[in-house]
């Protein structure tokens, strides 16, 4: 270990932020769900969310654009009731949890390409 507290040799890596994260999830479909969170379980994902934004805050990460996205799930597509996004669409998908889990990666990714269009002026 150096000063760092990285082993020698080692290159730092890149943060990886959340709404990138649940891109690659996103992507590799259900495989990557199980390999993240041991089942396929919308409460395992949402509590999955909520570990993963605490270990950035304690690390001193601030992730604006997931807290960006969270605002427009609320404001813009009224998704995010108060008894929380997992029970609502487990709810919507008749307690199917992938459909569930999936329907929220299709809101993220629905946020990340409006912002992409954002960032190149259209």
């Amino acid at each position: 270990m150096n000063e760092q507290g990285s082993p020698p040799d080692v290159a730092p890596r890149r943060h990886v932020y959340l709404l990138d994260y649940l891109m690659r999830l996103r992507q590799e479909k259900t495989r990557g769900l199980l390999l993240d969170m041991g089942e396929i379980n919308v409460i395992r994902m949402a509590a999955f969310i909520d570990g993963y934004l605490s270990c950035e805050d304690a690390n001193g990460i601030k992730d604006e654009e997931y807290r960006r996205f969270f605002q427009w799930l609320r404001d813009v597509k009224h998704e995010l009731p108060g008894e929380g996004w997992d029970v609502k669409y487990l709810r919507d998908c008749d307690g199917d949890h992938e459909s569930a889990i999936r329907k929220f990666l299709d809101f993220a990714a629905e946020f990340v390409a409006l912002r992409e269009r954002e960032r190149q002026g259209s």
